[in-house]
């Protein structure tokens, strides 16, 4: 009898489940559907919408569950951390929207630009072009940045580096080629760069790695430093004297940094 209550307690948990629309998949994963006004729980995506009874005012009910490598996905799906699109196509699983493939990230994986979120953190782009796999979109090539590595001049820079470089580069369709470093104390940048916090610029050149880019050195800061005035101040630190002319900051004039 007991495993008969067992049985029964089971059958009637699993037909709850369904009813409230979770249904268990392969693997163990875990589906859902969602009328398409609700935000999709976090971490999950999209793998199909239709239009049923289920949901009112004409929006689509879709399914969805948590992500693993390859899975299919339609367009308007939120793309998790540590996913990109890789390809997309037209399905009729998707209503209005395109499909497409969810990849996890991983060194030299080409995937779908401008239809991603973002670019995942530490990562940049080093190739990018027409893609057939990608539809109206082009495909990316994105790597793990290193100290030195060349990339196009619209991926993200990571926390922690700085260009050093500009370049014609064809691999990178419209855009330039740009070299990044790890930053250090006396590193010398390009002016389309930013300026990590705490640190300071302390002078302006005209650097022919630099193209059509000021030039300029970075500093940590110390009391009572002397930095350009196109420099940001950082956090605890105030400017002290300003209007100073020194001959490393032209064409900006200079400022005195303190902080006790």
């Amino acid at each position: 009898m007991k495993s008969m209550g067992m049985w029964l307690a089971r059958l009637l948990s699993a037909l709850a489940l369904v009813a409230g629309g979770v249904v268990f998949c392969a693997g163990g994963a875990q589906a859902a559907t969602v009328c398409g006004d609700r935000p999709v729980p976090p971490g999950q995506v999209i793998t199909s919408e239709t239009l049923t009874a289920s949901c009112t005012g004409g929006y689509l009910t879709e399914t969805v569950q948590p992500p693993y490598d390859g899975i299919q996905v339609c367009g308007n799906s939120p793309v998790p951390t540590g996913y990109v699109f890789t390809s997309l196509y037209t399905t009729n699983s998707c209503g209005p929207y395109q499909t497409g493939r969810l990849n996890t990230v991983r060194n030299g994986i080409r995937m779908c630009g401008n239809y991603n979120g973002s670019i995942p953190n530490g990562y940049v782009i080093t190739n990018e072009g027409p893609d057939g796999t990608c539809a109206q979109w082009y495909g990316e090539t994105i790597n793990a940045a290193y100290n030195g590595i060349q990339m196009c001049g619209n991926s993200p820079i990571p926390s922690g580096y700085v260009i050093t470089a500009n370049f014609q580069n064809s691999g990178c369709g419209i855009y330039q080629g740009e070299r990044i470093n790890t930053v250090y104390d006396g590193i010398a940048f390009c002016g389309n760069s930013p300026v990590p916090p705490g640190y300071v610029i302390t002078a302006n050149s005209q650097v022919n790695s630099c193209g059509m880019y000021l030039g300029g050195r970075l500093n940590l800061p110390y009391n009572g430093i002397t930095t350009c005035a196109n420099s940001p101040v950082p956090n605890g630190w105030w400017v002290s004297a300003d209007g100073l002319q020194t001959p490393a900051c032209a064409p900006y004039m200079a400022e005195t940094l303190k902080n006790q």
